[in-house]
C-alpha cells in the first residue's frame, strides 16, 4: 500500500491552509522514543504529566510539541531544554530556557498563565527549524522526515535544528515548523528548508507556494491560504507587513504596499486518498485562491 504522502503528492493540491492552529507553540524536549501520542506516551515522559501538560497548553491557545536531538537518545541528568514562541500578529518571538524535570515546565506554565510573569524577555536571535519525525503517529514522518534532518546538519546548527513531534498533515511529510513565524511548511527538499530557515534570519516569511506553505498556525485556514498565496505572488515578506482580513466580498490581503481581494474556496478534486497512512481513504479537498 502506497504511504500517505505519496499518494497526495501524485495527486498535486496546494497545502496552503492546512497548518494546525495554535496561537503559541510550547516545545519541551523530550528524549526517547515517543510513542503514537507524544504527550501520554513518550517513554521519557510520566503520562499523567504530559497529559496535563498539553491539556493546559490547548487550554490557553497554544499546542504541545515534543523535541529530541538523533544524538541524545536516553535519560539522564542533562536539564531539558523548552521553546516557547508565540505573538504572531505582532512578528513573533521565542524564548530558551532548561528546566531540570518536565514537571517543572508545568510551574512556569501556570505563573505565565496567571500573568506572575511578562511575556519572555530573552528572545531568540535566531529562527529554531522543527522537523516532523514522530514514526509512531505516522510512518511517512519518519521515512520523509529523518532524512531531511539529516541533508541539514550541515547547514543549520544544532542549536536551531530539531526533531519533533505530530505537526499535523502527515501527507505533506517532511513537515515543519518555523519560529518565530509560526510558519508551517510541508514537502520540503533541502534546499527549500534552507531558504526557508535564510529568510527567516533576516526576519521574512518564506514564499513557499501552494505545494510547500501551509500557512501562519495562528490563522484560520481560508487567511492561511489567502497570505501563502500573497508570498507567492508578491515575494518574501516581513511578518508585520502581511495582513489579512475577511470582507464580505472575500478576504482583502496586505502585502507591504499591495492590496488584493481574493476569493478563497474549498475544492473536492474527485480523487480520493488517505490522511493517514492506513487509514480510510478519503476525498483529496484543498483550498483555492483566485483574485476577486
Amino acid at each position: 500500500m502506497s504511504r500517505c504522502s505519496v499518494l497526495w503528492a501524485a495527486a498535486g493540491p496546494p497545502a496552503w491552509g492546512t497548518a494546525a492552529r495554535a496561537d503559541f507553540w510550547v516545545c519541551l524536549e523530550t528524549p526517547g522514543p515517543w510513542g503514537p501520542k507524544a504527550a501520554t506516551s513518550a517513554r521519557a515522559l510520566d503520562p499523567a504529566l504530559g497529559g496535563c501538560l498539553e491539556s493546559l497548553v490547548e487550554e490557553m491557545g497554544g499546542r504541545l510539541l515534543l523535541l529530541r536531538r538523533a544524538t541524545r537518545n536516553t535519560v539522564g541528568q542533562d536539564p531539558l531544554t523548552v521553546l516557547v514562541s508565540g505573538g504572531f500578529t505582532d512578528g513573533g518571538w521565542a524564548t530558551r530556557f532548561e528546566v531540570p524535570t518536565a514537571a517543572e515546565l508545568m510551574d512556569w506554565l501556570d505563573r505565565w498563565r496567571a500573568d506572575d510573569m511578562p511575556t519572555p524577555a530573552e528572545l531568540e536571535t535566531d529562527p529554531v527549524l522543527l522537523v516532523c519525525s514522530h514514526a509512531r503517529r505516522d510512518q511517512c514522518c519518519a521515512l520523509e522526515g529523518r532524512p531531511l534532518l539529516a541533508d541539514l546538519e550541515d547547514d543549520i546548527g544544532p542549536e536551531s535544528l530539531w526533531e519533533c513531534s505530530h505537526l499535523g498533515g502527515h501527507r505533506f511529510a517532511p513537515t515543519a515548523l518555523l519560529l518565530p513565524t509560526g510558519q508551517v511548511l510541508g514537502r520540503l527538499t533541502p534546499a527549500e528548508a534552507v531558504a526557508a530557515y535564510r529568510d527567516a534570519g533576516v526576519g521574512l516569511l518564506w514564499p513557499g507556494g501552494a505545494a510547500r506553505d501551509r500557512g501562519r498556525s495562528h490563522l484560520p485556514p481560508e487567511r492561511q491560504a489567502a497570505e501563502a498565496w500573497a508570498l507567492e505572488q508578491f515575494g518574501p515578506a516581513r511578518p508585520t507587513d502581511l495582513a489579512s482580513r475577511d470582507e464580505g466580498s472575500g478576504i482583502r490581503v496586505t502585502h507591504g504596499h499591495r492590496e488584493a481581494l481574493v476569493r478563497v474556496s474549498r475544492v473536492d478534486t474527485g480523487a480520493s486518498a488517505p490522511l493517514s497512512c492506513g487509514k480510510v481513504a478519503e476525498p483529496v479537498t484543498y483550498w483555492a485562491v483566485d483574485p476577486a
